[in-house]
């Protein structure tokens, strides 16, 4: 593969989106942040034991680690979350599709899904961020040990 890896400092697995703004919205920023703070759950390990590509149709895709039972922690943290959100109002009640991933790299060249030896961490906490569109960079706006 040809593609730029995604520097360490930007390794992260989404779990739940407020949409794309040009500039962040400071009213829906502090509702978020209040509604995060009320969440309560225990660290996990997340584990990542498939390798592949991510995406349809041309242009780039992205190589992504993706795991069977070792990601069910980031389901119950990706549902808490939602849950929150959607009683500030911030998200649709219902929920959209999820499934936890670590891009590694964006390439043209697609990669056959390939089962690899795990790969884990312990999670002990999330955060809200801004990706700052066009920059490659991310700006962290909250942020919540995960101590439940």
């Amino acid at each position: 593969m040809t593609g730029w890896p995604t520097p360490r400092e930007r390794l992260h697995t989404s779990l739940n989106g407020l949409g794309g703004h040009r500039e962040p919205p400071q009213r829906l920023i502090a509702k978020a942040v209040a509604a995060c703070g009320t969440i309560s759950a225990r660290p996990f390990v997340i584990s990542f034991n498939r390798l592949g590509s991510w995406g349809r149709g041309g242009g780039q895709r992205a190589l992504v680690l993706r795991g069977d039972e070792g990601v069910a922690g980031a389901f119950a943290l990706h549902e808490a979350i939602h849950r929150v959100l959607a009683e500030a109002r911030l998200v649709h009640p219902r929920e959209r599709d999820f499934e936890p991933h670590l891009t590694l790299l964006r390439d043209r060249i697609e990669a056959p899904q390939a089962f690899i030896e795990p790969v884990s961490w312990r999670v002990r906490e999330f955060v809200l961020l801004d990706s700052i569109h066009g920059e490659g960079r991310h700006e962290v706006l909250g942020r919540w040990a995960l101590a439940g």
